[in-house]
Parts: C-alpha cells; sequence; structure tokens
C-alpha cells in the first residue's frame, strides 16, 4: 500500500508493508477510523459525557493500492474506484464520496463505546423521502442484566445519498477484530448489524437523539457541501512554521494537525483535549497540560487560556489537579506541576511577543496567583516530606501497579515539578519564601537522588528509568552542564533501543520486557517505549549538547517520524512500541505523542 501526505502541495510517500489506517475528527468530540481492525474502528459522536459508536464499518470489496492524506480530507485509491472521506468541523455528521464500481455495505454497531454487552439491540430502518433513517434503541436484557426491556436511550442516524440505493438487508454479521486479539483486549469479536447495500455516490452520515435534528444536519451538509469543503481547507492551515527538511516538516505538520484534532469545542465556547483515539476519549489534566505547549506554538493562545482558566476552578481541597475528567477518586501527583510549568511557559511566550496584556487583565493575573499560591500552600502541608514531594502509588504518569511497584514515595521528576513551581511562584509574587523552599529542596534533591553518576528514580531507588529525562526537562538547574552529560551517558546505554526509542526500564533489570503486553499492563513502564517520552528526551539532549548526542536525537527523530507518517493512523503519532523493534502500538493517536515531537521539530529546526 502506497502511503501519501500532501500539505499545500508538498508531498511524501513511501510504499508500508502492511494495511495502514486513519483518524478523522469533527472537532466536537466524534471521530472516525478505518483500516485498523479493531472493535473501536467506524464511526462515534459524542453525547453529553457518553461516546456512542454507530458505525462499524462502510466495506467495499475491492484492494487499497493507495491511502492519500490531504490533511482536511483522506482518500483511499482501490483497483476500481476511489473513496474520500472527511468530518466537517462542528457538526455530528461524515461525508463519504464514492467513485467507480462496486456496491457500499454499510455496518452498523450502535452503542456506548465502552458497552459491550450483547443483547437488547434493537433497530429500526426506513425510507423517509430521499433518506434512510435508522432508530436503534437500546433495551435492558435480563440474561446480562438486571432487568428485562427497559429502554436505556434511543438515537437516529440519517443517510443521505446522491444515487438510487440497491436495497435494504437485515443480517447480522460476526466481526473477528486482530488488533485487539493481538493486544489480548477482549471481545476481540462481535456481531454488527449489515443493514443497507448503497450504489456508489455522495453519502452523508449524520447524528442526533432526534430525528428531526439529524435530518437538518444532513439536508444542510448536502446543499452547502462545497463551502464545508473549503472550510475545512482553511482550517488546517496550522501556523507552525516550515521546517527546512521535508520529512522532518511533513511529519511535524501531521503531528500538529493530529494534536489539533483531539481537541473538542463545545456549544458555549469551552474547550477541552482528549487524550488519545480511538479509546482514550477522556480529559486527563496530565496528558492535557503536558500537551499545551505545542499549541502555544501553533499560536492557539485563545484555547490555550481556556484550557488553563478552566483548571484554576477543578483545583482540590488538596491543592491537586483531579487525574480526569469526569473526576476519579485517582489522584494524580504530577498534573498540578505540570499545570504550573504551562502557566510560565504561556506567560513567557506571550511576553516575548508583547501580547500579554492583550489576553489577561491584571485582575485575572491577579486571581490566577491567589489560586496558584493557594495550591502550593495546600500541597506543602498535605504532601511534604523532610521537605521532598512525596506521592502515593499510581499518582505518577507511571499509573500502573505491577507487583507491589506503584512508584510511592518521593520521585525525581515530582521533586523536578515542585521546585519548578515553587520558582514560578517567586517569579510571579516576588516573595522571598519560595525562592528559599526552592533552594532548599534543590539541594536536598542534589544530596539524595544524585548518585554520581545518575539520578536515582526514587529516594532509596536506583533503579535506571527515563524519568530523569522529565527532570531535565523540567528542572535543568538540577545539576550541572558537566553532570547532566554524565548522567546521560550512563543511562542512555541502559536504556537505548537501537530503532530509536528509549526503554521506561534498564534492560538488564530482570523484570524488563522486550515485548508489549497489550492491555494488560506489566510490560507499560516495564519496557514499552512511549513515543512522548522519546521525544521529550531527544528535545532535553538536543539543548544539552547537540553534538555529542547526535546519533541518539537523529534516531529518534527518524523513528518518531516513520510513525507518524507511515504507520498505525497514517499522520498520526502512536502511544507506545515494543521496546524489541519499533511498532504502532497502544492508542494510536495520543495527544502527547503528538505535542511533544512538534516541540522537538520546532526547536530542532529554529537552531539549524
Amino acid at each position: 500500500m502506497l502511503i501519501t501526505h500532501n500539505f499545500n502541495g508538498k508531498e511524501i510517500s513511501k510504499e508500508a508493508d502492511k494495511e495502514a489506517g486513519f483518524l478523522i475528527t469533527n472537532r466536537k468530540g466524534g471521530f472516525f477510523n478505518l483500516g485498523v481492525s479493531s472493535r473501536y474502528r467506524g464511526l462515534f459522536f459524542r453525547l453529553g459525557d457518553d461516546v456512542i459508536k454507530v458505525l462499524d464499518e462502510i466495506r467495499v470489496k475491492d484492494d487499497i493500492k493507495e491511502i492519500r492524506n490531504d490533511f482536511s480530507s483522506i482518500i483511499r485509491y482501490r483497483n476500481r474506484m476511489s473513496e474520500s472521506f472527511f468530518m466537517p468541523f462542528g457538526k455530528d455528521a461524515l461525508v463519504y464520496e464514492h467513485k467507480g464500481e462496486g456496491d457500499v455495505e454499510l455496518l452498523f454497531d450502535v452503542k456506548k463505546a465502552y458497552d459491550n454487552r450483547v443483547w437488547g439491540r434493537n433497530y429500526k430502518l426506513w425510507k423517509e423521502d430521499d433518506k434512510v433513517i435508522v432508530e436503534f434503541t437500546k433495551t435492558t436484557d435480563d440474561r446480562e442484566d438486571n432487568t428485562h426491556g427497559e429502554k436505556e436511550y434511543s438515537v437516529f442516524i440519517v443517510i443521505d445519498h446522491n444515487s438510487s440505493f440497491v436495497d435494504i438487508l437485515d443480517e447480522w454479521e460476526n466481526q473477528s477484530y486482530y488488533f485487539d486479539k493481538e493486544r489480548e483486549s477482549y471481545p476481540s469479536d462481535r456481531y454488527a448489524y449489515k443493514c443497507l447495500r448503497l450504489k456508489p455516490g455522495k453519502i452523508i452520515f449524520s447524528f442526533s437523539e432526534s430525528k428531526k435534528e439529524a435530518v437538518n444536519i444532513c439536508n444542510n451538509i448536502m446543499r452547502h457541501l462545497d463551502k464545508y469543503k473549503a472550510l475545512q481547507k482553511e482550517y488546517v492551515k496550522v501556523s507552525i512554521g516550515d521546517i527546512k527538511d521535508e520529512r522532518l516538516n511533513i511529519a511535524a505538520k501531521c503531528a500538529m494537525e493530529s494534536l489539533d484534532s483531539l481537541l473538542v469545542h463545545y456549544d458555549n465556547d469551552d474547550v477541552n483535549l482528549y487524550a488519545g483515539l480511538p479509546w482514550f476519549f477522556q480529559f486527563w489534566s496530565r496528558d492535557i497540560l503536558i500537551s499545551l505547549k505545542a499549541l502555544m506554538l501553533d499560536k492557539e493562545y485563545d484555547t490555550v487560556k481556556r484550557i488553563l482558566m478552566g483548571f484554576l476552578h477543578n483545583i482540590g481541597e488538596d491543592g491537586l489537579l483531579p487525574n480526569r475528567f469526569p473526576s476519579t477518586i485517582t489522584k494524580c501527583a504530577d498534573a498540578i506541576g505540570w499545570y504550573f510549568k504551562r502557566w510560565a511557559d504561556f506567560i513567557e511566550i506571550l511576553r516575548k511577543e508583547g501580547e500579554l496584556k492583550n489576553y489577561f487583565k491584571r485582575s485575572e493575573i491577579i486571581f490566577i496567583k491567589n489560586k496558584l499560591q493557594d495550591s502550593i500552600n495546600k500541597i506543602f502541608g498535605r504532601y511534604t516530606s523532610d521537605c521532598l514531594a512525596i506521592n502515593g502509588d499510581q499518582e505518577t504518569w507511571m499509573d500502573t501497579k505491577v507487583d507491589g511497584d506503584g512508584r510511592s514515595g518521593a520521585r525525581i521528576e515530582i521533586q523536578a515539578l515542585r521546585i519548578h513551581m515553587y520558582t514560578f511562584l517567586y517569579r510571579l509574587t516576588d516573595s522571598r519564601i519560595y525562592k528559599d523552599i526552592e533552594e532548599k529542596l534543590l539541594k536536598k534533591t542534589k544530596e539524595l537522588f544524585w548518585n554520581g553518576s545518575y539520578l536515582n528514580d526514587g529516594l532509596n531507588d536506583s533503579r535506571i528509568r527515563p524519568n530523569l529525562f522529565i527532570a531535565a526537562y523540567i528542572c535543568p538547574e538540577l545539576l550541572s552542564r558537566e553532570e547532566w552529560v554524565q548522567c546521560f551517558e550512563t543511562v542512555l546505554p541502559k536504556l537505548w533501543l537501537e530503532w530509536g526509542g528509549l526503554s521506561t526500564l534498564d534492560k538488564e533489570d530482570i523484570n524488563f520486557h522486550s515485548e508489549s503486553t497489550g492491555e494488560s499492563p506489566v510490560s507499560y513502564h516495564r519496557g514499552d517505549s512511549w513515543f512522548w517520552l522519546n521525544n521529550l528526551a531527544a528535545l532535553v539532549l538536543y539543548r544539552l549538547d547537540y553534538e555529542r548526542f547526535k546519533p541518539y536525537v537523529d534516531k529518534i527523530l527518524e523513528a518518531s517520524s516513520e510513525d507518524i507518517l507511515f504507520s498505525g493512523f497514517i499522520g498520526c503519532h502512536s502511544e507506545v512500541s515494543s521496546a524489541s523493534k519499533q511498532s504502532s502500538q497502544g492508542c494510536l493517536s495520543q495527544a502527547w505523542s503528538n505535542a511533544f515531537f512538534v516541540e522537538l521539530a520546532e526547536e530542532f529546526d529554529s537552531s539549524n
């Protein structure tokens, strides 16, 4: 299969050795993906706090020869026909255009995205004027529920087609999902409802709880299709600059567009960011905040401000931010530190561009300062022991607990984040107390974590892990330049993967896993290579001494570009890879993977 990316006339192509998938979104929580065989493939829409799957597959019996990313749409070329896909921004709809020979079969699987119950799925299908209406009702069934026949919800899907319908089908067909099976993510098969066979042409799918609203959406898009296509092209003009290296330039544009596609815009002008798709469609504090710098680089200042200001109202009584929204009982030790970091980045960028007064009133700055001071005062009282920042099990980004290892206690990146919080508040308030505790923690962290060769992962935990790169990104003043060089020259041979990534654990550790264990967390932080952290590490090494660490930086850039351009969901950066060889695994469009590639590529290009 040939994979091609075309950005404003600049193209890059490659023959892939296996089929790749794609992902598009409507920027309001809906998304569509095909090409990767998973129960999370298909068409999804956001409905309140739920994500509803609608279509499982748009099936055409003809081999795919090329998949083309034009940024505003996806085109697949087959032997006897072509298909194009786009979701109009802000609309609960999908536009599918089929040119050439061969009928189209539609397979439905309407359900809440995580709901794998098999009974009580009721479809009604009828023609109405020039459309087909699909009404789906979910009812309980005593074969798997406590009640029987009680209605849970109903939704409507309207299908408009500019050619003649072939026929309405009424068949159930079992689907096997190899991607889920490989990940040991079950169920890896499920029956879908094959309901329609259509002739080639323009097909519009719209979705709503109201039939009238779904019909109106469909009519509006069909009447103004050219306008929506033009708006789509206008929207994808990303603001990050052109990069000299052609491959890196297209990969960075793809990553920025992929990150932007994960934004969820609400009718009330609120905005949020999915952690990843197709199954991390929640709002994780840590992931959002880690990703915000890339949105700043893309000059999406209004979006960044709305997100940062929104978090101010979600700081808890203990001074921390919730792990995700809707809130969970799981605590999050590092999101608040990233929150302070991104405030510092945002204010610095706006000041440099002379824009700070245009985005913030003095009263807003005072409000922000007071909220952050209140947060740090509460955190200091609750999560500090002998000056060190402490956290519980599963509260860091390495949030799994395998064989009792939940990384509780004092962790290196949490110390770096706390130091930065004190530093930023000192700059914001000019209060000497923050400078004093910053200097005290800086000194103590170096005394207790620096073993003369590298930084320990935790207090009394000398395992080699890549979290020290996070510490270097957040708090470069923790060590001298010479000490950082020594640190990285010591740990890189222990963590380095020859394909261009870092392991999450020393390769010689007895608990190291060279192969990803899929949905099981055993390998997550005991071997799996996380693309966001690879990109962060490359940025740290580049800033420190590019000539010395050039082989590592260049190899990470190459591997990450390959993942973005030609693997998984094309144009999107995956969550993880196995340590043994590069692969696109986990969630195939991950916000912080995309974001840190943009940071890396932008800084790499601006200095070369």
